[in-house]
């Protein structure tokens, strides 16, 4: 009996032109044999049964092949295998988001995936804080080709990278990805590197105990059994709006702040549908919504979302719909001390180019008050977690290069991200025995109420100094009211873009940032590490002094900008704010100038 690591599997994608080990597992001692690419090769399993095939470099093919194990008298077979270039895709939730949470209904261009020379293997999330372990192989996984069914699936990020470099490069694209949602950069440090910084170490010590996850678990479903049944009980509203009763509320238009107030609240909006709204593909659209809702149209329940993040985008079954007067109810659980309706989106009913628009006529009614939940534990957002079990099994395989698309929940501790992304980095290449090169994404813009996005950028901004590292800047592709902006075509354009001038082209890439301020009769003379073209200002540029910051207008000035100033500042800002959606400072090829600030 033998088998082959998942990631050796049909529609596979290897990296081109370099040896590539095949790996599973056999009986200790037992000899596997490879038949591929017109030759025959063998290997024995070792005393653990672990074996490893060496398959020579090979040049980079649009046919697909096929390969052939045995051991023992069985046999395998690995189909539609192709040699290409692969990349290590990982990150955050912004990576892992698939194509189809990219749809727009109000847009009429939705991108779906359909190249066969793009695959996918994405790799499961598997939590651990085992300090000693640390996988040769991934727990699970497949690959998914681009034009199969499953492709909405794929990282979308990912594929618009590799679509935009496939039109350019016409070679195969492989992509292995480990992303997962919430993770910080040192949940991808082993335990050994993070007990270097001894800021995990309480942390670390008690989720080493070998029962931590089950017990934790257990814990915190009881908890959110016991509250979840409380609230339940005690809503006494609920039946009554589903059954068409008329309680008294509050009358509201959204969107709906709710704070210090946790608990359930129900909405509820009785409207009359024209008689020309076609209900065969009708949507109900509620934007998003913090945390739990539950979506009922005329009492039947057409759709719920768990948590405040994924678009309320529900498929209306046929018959639900009536002629006239129908009823709107949504129930809300607000688990915390905010919740309510997002500002910015759109509430509607959309059927074709048939609008209903809900925004106003909705009563608010207070069904169960409630203390604050404490929230279940978010295992893949703790140090360590996403290590041994998601990340370390890549270290044996292949690749191009990496791309990163990670930082947003180390808003806490942005002053060291930078230490902790190039430790991360240096770990990752002693581990895979090669100067990997590794294409950053630097956040775009998000709504957070301090500047710890500001400081993330420029702490990203600061990892350029990595040898073999280049970064896109994607302010201006970002959305201030969500963490999940639907625009990653362009993301993965400037992905590509960095990709091409450092991997293939060798001529390395930098964004452009300011290299000097100078201070001279009237003002500030900034230089920049090449040309710079200024657009339209939105009030970006800032002087600080002392504690007084001021906004000012620049001026273009033989390459740079001039910033007016009566007296010497302390330092110049540029889009230092956590939601800069529109960039007004440009390099050579038309894209965003990282945000920066710079001392005099």
């Amino acid at each position: 009996m033998f088998t082959l690591d998942p990631v050796y599997s049909d529609g596979m994608v290897l990296q081109r032109d370099v040896e590539n080990m095949i790996r599973g597992r056999a009986d200790a001692g037992a000899e596997v044999t490879l038949t591929a690419c017109g030759g025959s090769y063998s290997a024995a399993a070792d005393e653990k049964g672990r074996f490893e095939i060496a398959l020579p470099a090979q040049p980079a093919c649009q046919e697909p092949c096929e390969f052939t194990l045995s051991c023992g008298g069985e046999a395998r077979t690995i189909r539609d295998i192709l040699f290409g270039d692969v990349f290590h895709i990982t990150g955050q939730s912004n990576m892992e988001l698939p194509i189809r949470r990219t749809y727009d209904p109000f847009s009429d261009v939705f991108r779906k995936p359909d190249c066969p020379m793009i695959r996918e293997f994405r790799a499961p999330v598997d939590n651990c804080f085992d300090p000693e372990l640390e996988l040769d192989s991934f727990t699970g996984g497949c690959w998914t080709r681009s034009d199969s069914e499953a492709a909405l699936d794929m990282s979308a990020a990912g594929y618009f990278f590799a679509k935009t470099l496939y039109d350019d490069i016409k070679i195969p694209i492989g992509l292995v990805n480990t992303s997962a949602g919430g993770a910080p950069i040192e949940g991808r440090l082993p335990c050994r590197i993070l007990r270097e910084y001894g800021d995990y170490d309480e942390f670390l010590d008690k989720a080493n105990q070998p029962d931590y996850i089950e017990k934790t678990m257990a814990e915190d479903m009881a908890r959110e059994g016991a509250y979840f049944a409380d609230i339940e009980q005690r809503d006494k509203l609920g039946a009554k709006i589903l059954a068409g009763e008329s309680p008294e509320g509050e009358k509201v238009s959204f969107p709906v702040d709710i704070s210090d107030a946790p608990g359930r609240v129900w909405f509820y909006n009785d409207i009359d549908l024209p008689e020309d709204f076609p209900e065969q593909g009708a949507m109900l659209l509620l934007g998003t919504m913090t945390d739990r809702d539950v979506a009922y149209i005329n009492g039947k329940r057409v759709g719920e979302t768990g948590y405040m993040y994924p678009p309320r985008f529900y498929q209306i079954p046929e018959g639900t719909l009536a002629g006239g007067r129908n009823r709107i109810a949504v129930l809300l659980d607000v688990r915390g001390r905010f919740g309510g309706v997002t500002r910015g989106k759109r509430w509607c009913l959309k059927s074709g180019d048939k609008i209903v628009d809900l925004t106003s006529g909705w009563t608010m009614c207070r069904a169960v008050d409630a203390e604050c939940l404490v929230p279940a534990t978010f295992f893949q957002g703790l140090p360590l977690a996403v290590y041994g079990k998601t990340t370390a099994p890549a270290y044996g395989l292949n690749f191009k290069a990496m791309l990163i698309y990670q930082a947003e929940s180390n808003g806490y501790n942005a002053d060291k991200y930078a230490a902790l992304f190039t430790r991360f980095v240096e770990y990752y290449r002693e581990r895979c025995g090669y100067d990997i090169p590794v294409i950053s994404t630097q956040l775009p813009e998000f709504g957070v109420p301090d500047d710890s996005w500001a400081r993330l950028r420029e702490a990203q901004l600061e990892c350029c100094k990595i040898p073999g590292t280049a970064m896109a800047v994607t302010i201006g592709l970002g959305e201030s009211n969500d963490l999940h902006p639907i625009n990653k075509w362009d993301v993965g354009k400037r992905l590509a873009i960095a990709t091409k001038a450092l991997v293939y082209d060798k001529k390395g890439y930098e964004p452009v940032t300011c290299k000097s301020a100078v201070y001279e009769q009237g003002g500030v003379m900034l230089r920049f590490t090449e040309s710079v073209a200024l657009g339209e200002d939105e009030g970006y540029f800032e002087t600080v002094t002392g504690g007084e910051v001021r906004t000012v207008k620049p001026a273009a000035r033989d390459g740079g900008l001039f910033i007016p100033a009566d007296k010497k500042p302390d330092m110049i800002r540029y889009a230092w704010r956590s939601d800069p959606e529109k960039p007004c400072l440009f390099d050579g090829r038309g894209l965003p100038v990282s945000p920066f600030r710079i001392s005099l």
